[in-house]
């Protein structure tokens, strides 16, 4: 396998890794982040110290204090800064060491550590981990925070995060893994699937007659590894939804998901998802162990999807080998998107600049104003 064609690995030194360093990714969710506690952080197969000035505004800095190698997380937060528990050595967000207890203040002016501009957004801390000048954040208009109820939560996946990406472009397996879900609502229809690279990633179809609840599905889905849907109503819960989604590696083979969800008009602000119980991971490893199975689960119980797809991607290996597959016509939008990160990732192998990936400034509303006016598609997970 060529260094361009392995997409599980992400830590240090991989290429895709590296790729995946050059956009900003969430790193932690808002409100678990306590002033005066800092965080170990686990992201992209890589450790790091997260931790909320007394001010109330997050910082991400490397896991390691360079004097001794202690991790970051066990000391002070003082002011903007962080105290190493060890020897007191004192670094700001930016990463320049400001003070060193027992050492000539010269030999500080020396040291620095790595400092990652940090956002906060729609409840989320997203930190930009690559090298050079970050590019500018990714905003979302399709999301006003004052007007909307916004939902955020992260959910853990026990497998390569890739595969938590091949299954947004799987249209088809809605009608299988989600069965007792699409019945409900009548989704019987088996797509024809549509799929167009753009300036921002994808455009993924799931085109049907329009007929009933036989919607056509819509994904937008934005490089590196964002996925965006709107969901209509169905019966359990009669709101549209907007769905985003960052796919996000935590080690090469776990992952996290990311999950911003809006109902339009709300009007309850920016707010955690409640709690899921029992936990989805729980009888996401019941289910793998045998001990359970998923048609067997109540088909109202909340985190039902989550489990389903869990069971379904973990159900590959935690890394699968794509080299065994067999793809077919429903497989059109993992084809085309494989040989897309094969593409950008050859450049980055190669030295050279892959492609300048930006989504539009104005909103997605427009082209999916149809999809939002027609009911009964399922919710995606």
């Amino acid at each position: 396998m060529e260094a361009y064609e392995d997409f599980a690995h992400v830590g240090p030194g991989t290429v895709a890794g590296k790729f995946l360093r050059q956009f900003w990714q969430p790193v932690a969710v808002g409100d678990e982040l306590v002033i005066g506690r800092p965080k170990r952080i686990q992201i992209l197969n890589q450790h790091y110290t997260a931790y909320r000035g007394e001010d109330g505004v997050a910082h991400v800095v490397q896991d390691a204090c360079p004097h001794r190698q202690t991790q970051l997380f066990l000391g002070w937060v003082e002011g903007s800064d962080i105290r190493c528990f060890y020897h007191g050595w004192k670094f700001n967000p930016q990463g320049k060491c400001v003070e060193q207890p027992a050492e000539d203040p010269a030999f500080a002016r020396k040291i620095t550590i790595e400092g990652h501009p940090t956002r906060e957004y729609l409840g989320l801390i997203f930190a930009y981990l690559g090298e050079g000048e970050a590019p500018p954040f990714p905003e979302f208009p399709e999301i006003d925070p004052e007007k909307d109820t916004v939902l955020y939560n992260r959910h853990p996946v026990p497998c390569s995060y890739f595969q938590r990406i091949e299954n947004d472009m799987d249209e088809l397996h809605l009608h299988f893994v989600h069965k007792v879900s699409t019945d409900e609502v009548g989704l019987v229809e088996f797509p024809e699937i549509n799929v167009t690279e753009t300036d921002y990633g994808l455009l993924r179809k799931g085109i049907r007659k329009e007929s009933g609840h036989n919607v056509t599905r819509t994904a937008f889905w934005m490089m590196p590894n964002v996925l965006m849907t709107f969901t209509p109503g169905r019966p359990s819960r009669p709101q549209w939804m907007l769905h985003l989604a960052w796919r996000v590696p935590v080690t090469d083979f776990e992952m996290a998901s990311f999950i911003v969800a809006t109902e339009k008009g709300g009007g309850k602000g920016v707010i955690p998802r409640p709690e899921t119980k029992p936990d989805p991971n729980f009888i996401t490893d019941e289910v793998l162990a045998g001990r359970m199975r998923v048609q067997d689960l109540d088909p109202d119980y909340p985190g039902l999807f989550n489990v389903q797809d869990n069971v379904a991607l973990a159900g590959q290996g935690k890394i699968v080998d794509r080299s065994k597959d067999r793809l077919g016509q429903s497989d059109k939008a993992l084809i085309v998107l494989r040989k897309l990160w094969e593409r950008e990732l050859r450049c980055v192998a190669e030295g050279r600049a892959p492609k300048a990936w930006r989504r539009p400034t104005e909103s997605f509303f427009q082209e999916r104003t149809r999809e939002l006016e027609l009911a009964g598609a399922i919710a995606a997970e």
